[in-house]
């Protein structure tokens, strides 16, 4: 019965992980956790020489890691947070991505020039989803 309505047998509107929000879903949950996981272990041991400048830039990227993995939650489970929630974690997401490409303190393997076009990348690719998030019929019926 999955579906139907309570109304009689009009369908009810789907809303939560399907089409272009699932996709969303994933792309919350794979860039900025997975990211945050393979960086975490490659920076631990050498904390010590990169200071508290270190600390907080791993602070900032794990929780950005957390709120992307909120957000994708609520997306999922059509929360009528899951927008707004998507949209900072969009947001802090191209934040962090264009901090660790200029003012980075952790270890990383951007080849020097690379800066620019990723940078830019990152902003699209946000500016993209954020476009869907104000637009799509679909998350205008989770709020």
């Amino acid at each position: 019965m999955s579906g139907i309505s309570s109304r009689g047998s009009r369908p009810a509107p789907r809303v939560g992980g399907h089409g272009w929000v699932g996709v969303l879903c994933f792309v919350l949950l794979a860039w900025r956790p997975l990211s945050f996981a393979f960086q975490l272990p490659a920076t631990l041991p050498s904390m010590g020489m990169r200071g508290a400048a270190g600390v907080v830039e791993l602070l900032f990227h794990g929780g950005v890691a957390a709120l992307s993995v909120a957000a994708a939650r609520a997306l999922w489970g059509a929360l009528p947070i899951g927008p707004p929630l998507a949209a900072a974690a969009l947001i802090a997401s191209a934040a962090a991505a264009i901090q660790s490409l200029y003012w980075s303190v952790l270890p990383h393997q951007t080849m020097p020039g690379d800066e620019l076009p990723l940078a830019i990348g990152a902003a699209v690719h946000a500016a993209a989803w954020l476009t869907y998030l104000a637009r799509s019929r679909r998350i205008d019926a989770m709020r």
